[in-house]
Parts: C-alpha cells; sequence; structure tokens
C-alpha cells in the first residue's frame, strides 16, 4: 500500500511539476505566444482577405464583360440612340457600336487579362484585328486566348478561327497534317465532325478533291446529327460529279 501511495504521490508530483513548469514557460514566452497567435490571426484575415478581393475582382469583370457583349450586341437605330444606356444600349451607326465595344473589350484584357473572365476579350480582340486585315495581330490575341483557356468552350471557336488563318496565310499543307493527327487522337480538344469539315475545307483548297470528298462523306457517314452534315452533303455530291 506504501508502495502504491508513493507512487500516486510520485505521478502528482510529476504532474505538478509538468503543469509549473508550463505556466512558468507561458509567463517568460507570452510575448512570443501573443506574437504566433497574432501572426496565425493575421494570415488568417490576409487569406480571407485574398479571397474577398478575388471575388470582387471576379464580380467586376463578370460585369465590364457583360457591359461590352450588350455594346457587341446594341442595335443601330436611325435616331434617338442611347449608348450609354446601362440595359439596353444603342448606337447611332455600326462604327459607332464597334468603336465602344473595342474600347470595353479592350479596358476588360488590360484590368482582368489574367482572369479566365478578361481573356474573352482576347477572342472579340482577335475578331476586330481580323475584320481591320490585322491578321498578325488577330493570331496573336487567339493564341493569348488558347494559353489560358484552352479547355474552355470558346476555345473550340478560337481554334477554328487560327485553322482559317492557316489556310489565308498558305499553310495549308502543315494545316492538313495537323487536323489528320488530331482526329487519329482519342483525347483531342475538337469534335470529330469539326475536325473533318476543317479537313475537307483544307484538303479542297490544296485542290485535293478526293480527300477533300472523302472528308465530307465521314461526317454524313459518322456525324448524322453534326451542324455540317447538309453542308457535307451537298459538297461530296457536288465533289464526287466534278471528279
Amino acid at each position: 500500500m506504501a508502495d502504491h501511495l508513493s507512487r500516486q504521490d510520485l505521478k502528482r508530483n510529476e504532474l505538478g511539476e509538468a503543469l509549473e513548469a508550463g505556466i512558468h514557460y507561458a509567463e517568460d514566452h507570452l510575448r512570443t505566444i501573443l506574437l504566433a497567435a497574432g501572426g496565425l490571426l493575421v494570415v488568417a484575415l490576409a487569406g480571407w482577405g485574398v479571397f474577398a478581393w478575388q471575388s470582387g475582382r471576379k464580380a467586376n469583370a463578370n460585369e465590364l464583360l457583360a457591359r461590352a457583349l450588350s455594346v457587341a450586341g446594341a442595335e443601330v437605330v436611325e435616331s434617338g440612340a442611347r449608348p450609354d444606356d446601362p440595359l439596353r444600349p444603342s448606337f447611332a451607326s455600326e462604327s459607332a457600336r464597334r468603336a465602344r465595344a473595342l474600347e470595353l473589350f479592350t479596358e476588360l484584357e488590360d484590368r482582368y487579362g489574367s482572369t479566365s473572365v478578361g481573356r474573352v476579350a482576347n477572342v472579340y480582340l482577335g475578331e476586330a484585328a481580323y475584320e481591320a486585315g490585322d491578321r498578325e495581330r488577330a493570331r496573336r490575341y487567339w493564341e493569348a486566348y488558347l494559353e489560358g483557356d484552352a479547355r474552355s468552350a470558346v476555345a473550340a471557336t478560337v481554334r477554328v478561327n487560327l485553322f482559317r488563318l492557316d489556310r489565308e496565310e498558305g499553310k495549308a499543307e502543315a494545316l492538313a497534317a495537323t487536323l489528320q493527327k488530331l482526329l487519329e487522337d482519342p483525347a483531342r480538344s475538337l469534335p470529330g465532325d469539326v475536325l473533318l469539315y476543317q479537313l475537307a475545307l483544307t484538303h479542297d483548297q490544296l485542290g485535293r478533291t478526293a480527300e477533300a470528298r472523302a472528308a465530307y462523306r465521314r461526317i454524313v457517314d459518322e456525324h448524322p446529327q453534326s451542324p455540317y452534315y447538309q453542308t457535307a452533303q451537298q459538297q461530296s455530291s457536288s465533289l464526287g460529279q466534278g471528279s
């Protein structure tokens, strides 16, 4: 019994000493502990601040994109144009509408180009550059978009735009090889009917009637629900008659 009590007493003494040591450590290192706790609080607040800033930035980018798209699709009226209407803007001329849309998309790219929302501006700016005859600038905008959002829904349209540029710039031979390679890739980034249609256009430009007709025929046979179906059907018949 005495031995048992002495062991309990010993454990109590050890526990007391440990608590006492802990209290003394806390007293001696109170400033360090408070600084550490404060540091954790600062980190937490900073994290919340970054999240709030990013959320606000995204909301602002979305708002600016909505305004730009609204202007780009605005009505051109003979009288009573309201270019500053936040809900339903209208313009006195096509050139005025295009100029204002260009301003807004440029602002979107300048302020939020590092975000997925802001990068959408590159699509419109590329189109504007292409319509102005500046193919090099259009290519830069479209490639910049793909660098940041290669897997987005809009990326398919951008890639088709770049295919068109390649054909116009005399790169059809290399493009045909690229399209054929993409068709054979199970992880391709574009639907098969889109690639086949682009391949048919490219072969046609190169004067390869049989290859173009074969690509159109594959759309008819393999993609009956494709939006290219009727065109492919007509072209495959027309090219067949001409061969």
